[in-house]
């Protein structure tokens, strides 16, 4: 892995910006085919997922952080969260706010990250999407 791809990595995985920066990365500096950005980029992104999953069972292990989240919680957030209703709000928000902060939310809500996978995984695909075609297509509407 080169130093190109290994920023196309780091900033797919970045929380700030994320495919919204690493796709036009990859099409236009890496010289990558728009589908290639996308579906090398979306497994990236989501790593942001599991890592909030892992850090927060590491924080939950100090009992300050747990009373801190004790204190915050919410039954009628739990109860909104766990509802079947959540899966296209979660496909729709999750790239805009970010998938590791939807995923702090489920947690805090106790969600587990087996539920919210395939929304998320959905929310960033749709916007990878769009990152792509718009990457492969304005170019060419620009020039004429």
């Amino acid at each position: 892995m080169g130093t190109g791809e290994l920023w196309f990595a780091l900033l797919s995985y970045n929380p700030f910006g994320g495919l919204l920066v690493s796709i036009p990365y990859a099409v236009f500096h890496l010289e990558y085919s728009a589908v290639t950005a996308l579906v090398a980029g979306v497994p990236f992104a989501y790593l942001q997922v599991p890592t909030i999953d892992l850090f927060w069972n590491q924080f939950s292990r100090w009992e300050r952080f747990r009373r801190f989240v004790e204190g915050k919680r919410s039954p009628r957030v739990e109860k909104m969260v766990q509802s079947k209703g959540a899966f296209w709000p979660i496909v729709l928000l999750s790239p805009v706010v970010g998938p590791w902060l939807v995923m702090a939310f489920m947690r805090y809500a106790h969600v587990p990250q087996r539920k919210v996978a395939a929304p998320l995984f959905l929310g960033l695909t749709w916007v990878g999407v769009l990152i792509a075609l718009a990457c492969a297509f304005l170019p060419q509407l620009v020039q004429t």
